[in-house]
């Protein structure tokens, strides 16, 4: 039975009237759905991760923010197919905040993926990503991948820059 002088329980009845809203047919009532759920600190990203593909942008957006906590436990895969040119530039967008915001390898890889992007925005955010990128302290250091990605990157990166990351990341110059 819940306690209606206990908030906690008010926020899970607002979530349970919030969550069959997530596939209302109008856009605006999904995304302000999302931004409800996440207000309530009641976005299940199992629940929301599918809205990350909605043609609606205010919704990838509001599902964007409301994932952020959880970015490291998204798959990396499933948000790197995302950020393909073939995907509404939205899309694209999302999935790479998500992959940013998760740092190390898979950041690095998604930014000198964009960095061939058809929309000029999205290519100076990966570039400034790839800039400002460091090696995450709990990834293997050595990866061969890593010193391929900062080569690919070499034309944003000074000489010192681009010596001092692979130094990081344990990748021989």
């Amino acid at each position: 039975m819940l306690d209606v002088a206990d908030p906690a329980d008010w926020h899970a009845l607002d979530a349970g009237l919030l969550r069959p809203l997530l596939a209302h047919p109008a856009a605006r009532v999904r995304a302000r759905a999302v931004a409800g759920l996440r207000t309530l600190d009641c976005a299940d990203a199992q629940q929301i991760r599918p809205l990350l593909d909605d043609p609606a942008p205010e919704v990838v957006r509001e599902t964007t923010t409301a994932l952020l906590p959880s970015a490291k436990e998204l798959p990396a895969d499933w948000l790197l197919e995302r950020t393909g040119s073939q995907r509404p530039r939205h899309v694209r967008v999302g999935a790479f905040r998500l992959l940013d915001a998760r740092g190390g390898i898979v950041a690095i890889r998604a930014a000198v993926g964009l960095l061939q992007d058809p929309g000029v925005k999205l290519r100076t955010w990966a570039a400034h990503s790839v800039q400002r990128w460091h090696p995450s302290p709990d990834e293997r250091r050595g990866d061969a991948e890593v010193g391929e990605l900062l080569g690919r990157s070499r034309h944003l990166l000074s000489d010192y820059t681009l010596h001092r990351l692979k130094w990081e990341a344990g990748v021989n110059s």
